[in-house]
């Protein structure tokens, strides 16, 4: 028979040592790795070993793979008639519309990240621009080139010459001034290059392609600036017309070349009636061309040049017919312009509310997010759904201009 008190018994199992939980290195890794930047920011402070483990390459690598997966957007906006709205990682680009050439003064562009879930639940809610180490201007520099695996380039001009920044808004770091283009050194108005921003899969190299419309009318010069040796070399030109060489830098935005899986994109002008539009691809790791015919469609019915655009990881196409419909293609199998499939016919633009004014450059953007697609133009962004292209939201201010929406994602990548 047991005589011994309760209380002794209770006592006793308090002074027990409980077993210690223990979780693996590799448990740690796996598990923190699925964590967002800004926690892991934080993680680096707490021990020698966590900071060491945050900052190895094969952990970044890793982070940022997963990270992919929740691909968000970035844009450049305006100062000015904002609203609060929570953070998070989506970034829109507007400007203000008094100016006279409806782009905003020097100072005055800001990338600020938001979510366009956000936008879908509260359309009335615009990023804050209250944080100034968001504005370009702080950082000597004037407009976004691109975004790639949440690294952003920044580019930043005087009257002789341009430079570049890579910039890391997630973890709050920045590179030093690079790969300085000068008047003299090239023979070219610094006004007249074009540039895109692309990382090389093979080399794990982010470079920067320059475009410059040679003397003879189909060449096109390019330069090509890797970011680990920042010297500017030159490459063999194209036999094609890119888009965003032959318009004016005002409305080059609209053609700006695109980033797909280690390439860089763009629409340019064919040789003839039956190529009226092609596009050419430079792939950063060979830096080589290949030219992709456009889908099959009836010149005459176009009112408007076609856009191109990555959305989801697939290369889109996409443009207005008889000024009645809104068609978007996919190339379902990229490098194969025999696999474009007509993905939506969106019937009359008056649905979406869009007022195309129906001339060959006029701009409207498109972004896909899951179920939802956003048409960007002039003062007004529409969210429709994507299967039915029935109007969801719509966000409408006389005093801002929405030009472009791109994919940004947050990531521990290195500005070094």
């Amino acid at each position: 028979m047991n005589t011994e008190p309760q209380n002794s018994r209770c006592c006793r199992g308090l002074s027990e040592p409980t077993p210690t939980a223990f979780l693996s290195e590799d448990l740690i890794v796996e598990i923190i790795s699925w964590l967002r930047v800004k926690p892991l920011m934080k993680m680096k402070c707490v021990s020698k070993s966590f900071n060491s483990l945050i900052c190895d390459p094969k952990f970044v690598k890793m982070h940022r793979k997963r990270s992919s997966r929740n691909t968000l957007s970035y844009l450049v906006s305006y100062k000015d008639d904002f609203k609060k709205v929570d953070e998070d990682t989506v970034v829109w680009s507007m400007t203000n519309l008094h100016n006279n050439n409806n782009l905003p003064a020097e100072d005055d562009y800001s990338f600020v990240p938001f979510s366009v879930g956000d936008l879908l639940k509260t359309p009335s809610m615009i990023p804050s621009l209250d944080d100034p180490y968001y504005c370009l201007i702080d950082k000597d520099c004037r407009k976004v080139v691109g975004s790639c695996n949440g690294l952003v380039c920044l580019l930043g001009s005087s009257e002789h010459q341009t430079w570049f920044r890579f910039w890391n808004p997630a973890t709050r770091t920045i590179s030093n001034k690079l790969g300085f283009l000068c008047n003299v050194k090239y023979r070219y108005k610094l006004t007249d290059w074009r540039f895109t921003f692309g990382y090389d899969n093979s080399t794990d190299t982010y470079k920067v392609v320059a475009l410059l419309l040679g003397n003879h009318p189909r060449k096109t010069v390019v330069r090509v600036l890797n970011f680990g040796d920042n010297i500017w070399r030159c490459i063999p030109s194209f036999p094609a017309k890119p888009l965003q060489v032959a318009v004016s830098s005002q409305i080059s935005r609209g053609f700006n070349g695109v980033h797909l899986n280690g390439t860089v994109n763009w629409l340019a002008f064919g040789r003839g009636r039956s190529d009226l539009f092609v596009i050419v691809s430079l792939d950063l790791s060979t830096e080589t061309y290949k030219i992709f015919r456009v889908p099959q469609f009836s010149h005459e019915e176009l009112n408007v040049i076609p856009r191109l655009c990555v959305l989801m990881n697939n290369l889109y196409l996409y443009h207005d017919v008889n000024k009645t419909d809104f068609v978007i293609w996919i190339m379902t199998k990229f490098g194969d312009d025999k696999s474009w499939t007509r993905n939506h016919l969106l019937s009359s633009h008056d649905v979406l509310g869009l007022n195309i004014k129906y001339d060959l450059f006029s701009c409207f953007n498109l972004y896909l997010n899951r179920g939802t697609m956003l048409f960007l133009q002039d003062d007004k962004a529409i969210l429709a759904d994507l299967l039915t292209g029935k109007p969801l939201k719509s966000i409408f201010n006389k005093k801002i201009c929405w030009l472009s929406m791109n994919n940004y994602v947050e990531t521990l990548v290195s500005t070094r």
